[in-house]
């Protein structure tokens, strides 16, 4: 092993290890921007000091909350570091969250100062949130506002392992979201434990691009990095990493499962434009390797490894996935066919499965042994069980500290034995590998990775007209939402355009991801005699899954109503 990512990997807290990495890989390549510009580890930690001086002069101290409210963007990281050097825990939020939400997030994170990209969210934050004393804008210039002016901090404070680090917030299953606060010791436990798992070179090439507020991109292309001494680049959005993958040619590329639909679907259109006998080729190498997923026979496997050779390793190479050696996926419901899809293309594939309060990752695929469906074992250290009623129970040393302010809803997830009660359904095979069989809290999980609270958005789209009576959103594993209403009785006759009005008002008050694009008006009556609600009227969500299938394929179809369009 690389002697500076053995010390970095005993490093007691983040900063630590960021100060080896950046003493061991000072010339290397640490950042790099979508127009090029380039950060070596050395510039980036001076960068970071500087920055950290401009955040002390605002009065920032350890133990206080900076927020983030960025694109991903090298500055992300540079702030991200400089604050983590003052002992200051972090707070990314989503560009995409509506106004009400993100005030919601400063005033409960305590956040006392926000750097931002967006000068309009500046002013409206500054304006609303009294616990918000300062609000720093990037312009074309990048840090200048905080590293611009006065001499570099050359150190700062030197945070202990069990300080707060960073604080992600989850969407929450009911009410505000939650703030999940992790310290230095479990986001670097974690590391370390995948790191066992999945042993990346040191300096490994990594491509960043999913939101900075999301745990997963936060811990893989921010944290991990300050281990190995990677050469990120930073990728605006998911709709261009593709374009950026043939310059980059990763090591190892996380990925939501959206992100391999739309490869699969761009994929199979450029080979319908490919000569003949390349096409051909390809096509049949792909089939084949997607049966063998399932089994095959002999034949077969001997036909796609003469295959696969001369037509699936030129299509990695165009795709620029042909250095990967280890590739994941996450963050949402993995189908089979997704994994057959990778395996087939000749991609090393396997999955991770956590949340935010496990830092992210909990069980994690032996690389070469995964098998259809299933997800592990637990990372080393990490102890997976389950309960009586079939939730999955999680101890180990990368558990959340606590919900910032709500002691009542830590002990809810977290017990007095330190198990992460997970809210997830799940069992457990005798090698301990885990397959996920549904969720106990009432969570949508879209194709990208978005956590979302299915009652929040339903509130939202039921308060634009009392017309509406009930609303049962859809969206777990699908790249956006759609929504079943039902009117109330005694209204007036269904007027369409009337309530495609009323789910564009609640979709104002939603993020992006969160908005319904279409609806169907449902003319059955949800009572609890049909099984479709409880006593209580809520709604059972699988029921009315498998009782409107139909509609709900025609709705991802293209049929219904489409009352916003991005």
């Amino acid at each position: 092993m690389n002697p500076a990512l053995r010390q970095a990997l005993e490093a007691p807290t983040v900063a630590h290890a960021f100060d080896v990495t950046a003493d061991a890989f000072a010339g290397r390549p640490a950042l790099r921007a979508a127009d090029g510009c380039t950060w070596t580890w050395h510039a980036y930690r001076e960068d970071a000091r500087r920055c950290a001086a401009g955040l002390a002069r605002l009065g920032l101290r350890p133990g206080d909350t900076l927020g983030l409210l960025l694109a991903n963007r090298p500055e992300f990281h540079i702030a991200d570091a400089a604050a983590m050097t003052l002992g200051v825990t972090t707070c990314s939020l989503y560009p995409t969250a509506p106004r009400d939400e993100l005030r919601h997030l400063v005033d409960d994170s305590r956040m006392s100062v926000l750097v931002t990209d967006d000068p309009d969210r500046a002013e409206d934050l500054g304006r609303h949130c009294p616990g918000l004393r300062h609000t720093v804008v990037l312009g074309d210039d990048g840090l200048a506002p905080l590293t611009g002016t006065g001499a570099p901090l050359p150190h700062g404070h030197r945070p202990r392992p069990h300080d707060v680090l960073t604080l992600v917030y989850t969407s929450g299953t009911t009410g505000p979201p939650k703030g999940v606060e992790l310290t230095h010791a479990a986001v670097r436990a974690t590391g370390r434990a995948f790191l066992e798992r999945v042993p990346l070179p040191a300096g490994s090439r990594l491509v960043s691009y999913l939101p900075m507020a999301h745990i997963a991109e936060r811990c893989c292309s921010h944290y991990l990095p300050m281990v190995l001494g990677a050469d990120v680049t930073c990728c605006p959005g998911p709709e261009r990493l593709f374009s950026v993958l043939p310059a980059v040619r990763p090591h190892w590329l996380f990925s939501v499962p959206r992100v391999w639909d739309k490869l699969r679907t761009r994929l199979l259109a450029e080979l319908a434009a490919a000569p003949e006998e390349f096409r051909t080729g390809a096509l049949r190498a792909l089939e084949l390797g997607e049966t063998l997923a399932e089994g095959g026979d002999p034949a077969a496997r001997a036909a796609y490894e003469r295959l696969a050779p001369a037509f699936l390793a030129p299509v990695r190479a165009v795709l620029g996935l042909d250095e990967a050696r280890h590739v994941h996926v996450g963050a949402a419901p993995v189908t089979p066919a997704t994994m057959a899809f990778l395996h087939a293309l000749g991609l090393p594939a396997g999955e991770i499965w956590g949340m935010t309060e496990l830092c992210a990752a909990a069980c994690v695929t032996v690389p070469g042994r995964h098998r259809p469906g299933w997800i592990g074992p637990p990372l080393p250290g990490v102890e997976v069980r389950t309960a009586p009623d079939g939730e999955v129970l999680v101890r180990g040393p990368g558990a959340l500290r606590g919900y910032r302010g709500r002691p009542r809803d830590t002990a809810e997830v977290l017990d007095a034995d330190g198990w992460v009660h997970t809210g997830d359904l799940g069992e457990l095979d005798a090698d301990g590998a885990l397959r996920i069989t549904g969720r106990k809290k009432e969570l949508i999980v879209n194709a990208y990775g978005k956590n979302m609270a299915p009652a929040r958005i339903e509130a939202r789209i039921g308060d634009g007209d009392p017309l509406i009576d009930q609303v049962c959103v859809i969206g777990d594993g699908r790249p956006y939402n759609v929504a079943l209403i039902t009117l109330c009785d005694g209204g007036p006759a269904p007027d369409r355009d009337r309530i495609r009005r009323a789910v564009a008002r609640g979709n104002r008050h939603l993020s992006r991801p969160e908005r319904v694009r279409r609806f169907a008006l449902v003319d059955d009556a949800w009572t609890p005699r049909s099984g479709l609600v409880t006593p209580t009227l809520k709604v059972r969500r699988r029921t009315i899954g498998r009782h409107y299938r139909d509609l709900i394929d025609t709705l991802y179809a293209g049929g219904g109503l489409t009352p916003l369009e991005d």
